[in-house]
C-alpha cells in the first residue's frame, strides 16, 4: 500500500485514508474545506509526511484523536502534537500520555462540519469510533469481513462490550462508510473501507444472532477460517 490509500474532496470537506507503516494500519485525516480546520486519527507512524499532507492540501491539524491507545495506533501522536500545536484526545483508561479524554457524543468542529465521538469498548475498554460526514472510523472495533481481538492477548478486551459496541454502531445508515484501524480484509486483494450495510450481510461476527453465538465464533475462529477459505 502507498501512503494515500483513499482520498475524497468535495466542495466542502477533505478525507483522506494513508498508510504510513505498521501491520497495515491505516490513519486518517480530514477536515474543512474553506476554513481549513482538521483532525487527525490513529497518526501511528511518520508525523512529519503526516503533518506535509495536511499542509500540501492547505489544513490545519486541530484535534488529534486516538481510537485506542496501542502504539500502532498512537506511536507518533505527540510528535505530530509537538509538529501542529493540536491537542492529543483518547478515550478514559487508555494509557495515550498528555491526553485529553474523550466522551461518548461528543462533537468536534471542524469549520462548518461536526466530527462525532462514539464510546465503544471492547478491543480497549477505552475504544473510540469517530463519525464525520458519513464516514466512521471504526479503529480496531470493526475491519472490512473481521472485528477486533479480543482474549488473552488483550488483558483488557471483552467480547461482551465488542458485541454490545458492535450492536451500537450497525444501526446507523447502511450507507455509512467503514473506514478500519487496519486493513484485514480475509478475501481476495485488499478492501481499505466497506459500508455499514456490506458488513451486516457478509461479516460472520455481525450475522450472529446472539452474545453467545458471537462468543462461540470468536473461540473458533480458526477453525471457522480454514473452513471457509478465510486469511
Amino acid at each position: 500500500m502507498g501512503m494515500i490509500t483513499d482520498e475524497y474532496q468535495d466542495e466542502r470537506i477533505i478525507f483522506l485514508q494513508l498508510h504510513l507503516g505498521g501491520d497495515r494500519n491505516f490513519s486518517y485525516l480530514f477536515g474543512d474545506r474553506a476554513s481549513g480546520a482538521a483532525a487527525a486519527v490513529d497518526p501511528g507512524y511518520k508525523a512529519a509526511r503526516f503533518a506535509a499532507a495536511a499542509a500540501e492540501r492547505s489544513l490545519e491539524i486541530r484535534h488529534i484523536l486516538i481510537t485506542h491507545a496501542h502504539s500502532d495506533h498512537t506511536g507518533q501522536a505527540r510528535e505530530l502534537a509537538k509538529l501542529t500545536g493540536a491537542a492529543v484526545y483518547a478515550g478514559e483508561g487508555e494509557e495515550a500520555l498528555g491526553a485529553k479524554r474523550l466522551r461518548d457524543g461528543q462533537h468536534w468542529s471542524l469549520g462548518e462540519q461536526r466530527v462525532l465521538s462514539i464510546h465503544t469498548p471492547g478491543h480497549s475498554p477505552g475504544h473510540f469510533c469517530f463519525l464525520f460526514e458519513g464516514r466512521l472510523m471504526t479503529g480496531d472495533l470493526l475491519f472490512c469481513g473481521k472485528v477486533g481481538g479480543t482474549g488473552p492477548y488483550f488483558p483488557d478486551s471483552s467480547a461482551e462490550q465488542e458485541w454490545s459496541s458492535l450492536q451500537r454502531i450497525i444501526d446507523l445508515p447502511e450507507d455509512t462508510l467503514v473506514y478500519p484501524g487496519h486493513d484485514y480484509y480475509g478475501g481476495e486483494g485488499t478492501m481499505p473501507r466497506s459500508t455499514i450495510g456490506f458488513e451486516k450481510r457478509n461479516n460472520p461476527f455481525l450475522r450472529c444472532e446472539s452474545l453467545e453465538a458471537f462468543v462461540r465464533l470468536k473461540e473458533n475462529w480458526d477453525a471457522y477460517k480454514r473452513e471457509h477459505g478465510i486469511r
